[in-house]
């Protein structure tokens, strides 16, 4: 059986590398983006023959079509999606200014639109798509107003397009990590300490008693994207180990 072909958007590192690495494990072949080149040539060394890598900047409308046609010119059509990339800068929101709220916002929901709008064409019928949205559309943390409308208007989305994109074998689901061990917060302006600090909280209240990993999350979004799936529309999967419980 021909293996089915994965597009993983920020997929060099954290919960895209993961999902990369499990997919391949279960004969998949994965399409990663990444930011950087270094990060890109890293992941792909460890990935191996059946992963494919493109320089793209999510946030870029010029990119994004650039990356389109570029895995329409390879490889045709493909089988499924997992919109992963994302960022989070941890601000106050009467010190967020226009800055930060335009990067968060044109990576985590601009980005991801247009992602999905102008991969559309090359989605088999049927195929999914996966997106990876956050606890923190349901359960509120200080610091997060920004991130957390991105992720609560890519969840918005969802709903649309599962009526919308009905008629072209697309369905649409969602994964809701909760805290993850992952370069995100090393990226979000915490310091050490702080991030220390939230994952030891997060480990010591949760019920399994350790902090979630992208790991725990990859098998997740494989059953999301797999044919085992097909009948679940707008269903979201959270993965926090029971920490909002």
């Amino acid at each position: 059986m021909k293996k089915k072909i994965i597009v993983i958007t920020g997929g060099t590192t954290g919960i895209g590398f993961a999902c990369a690495e499990y997919l391949i494990s279960e004969e998949y072949k994965v399409i990663i983006t990444g930011k950087t080149k270094a990060n890109l040539d890293i992941a792909l060394s460890k990935l191996g023959n059946n992963a494919t890598g493109f320089l793209s900047d999510t946030s870029s409308i010029v990119e994004i079509d650039e990356l389109v046609l570029k895995i329409k010119t390879q490889f045709k059509q493909i089988d499924g999606l997992f919109v992963n990339a994302g960022i989070y800068k941890s601000a106050n929101f009467l010190s967020t200014d226009e800055e930060l709220f335009d990067q968060t916002m044109n990576v985590n929901f601009k980005g991801a639109f247009f992602t999905i709008q102008k991969l559309i064409p090359l989605l088999k019928n049927p195929s999914s798509i996966v997106l990876n949205t956050s606890v923190v559309v349901f359960k509120a943390f200080a610091n997060t107003s920004v991130y957390t409308a991105s992720k609560s208007a890519l969840e918005s989305l969802a709903q649309v397009l599962n009526v919308e994109l009905a008629n072209k074998g697309i369905r649409i689901n969602m994964v809701s990590p909760g805290v993850t061990e992952s370069p995100i917060q090393k990226k979000s302006g915490m310091t050490e300490e702080a991030i220390s600090n939230l994952l030891k909280h997060f480990s010591s209240t949760s019920p399994i008693g350790r902090i979630v990993k992208p790991t725990d999350i990859a098998p997740i979004v494989e059953f999301l994207l797999s044919d085992k799936s097909l009948v679940l529309r707008n269903e979201k999967i959270i993965v926090d180990g029971g920490s909002t419980l």
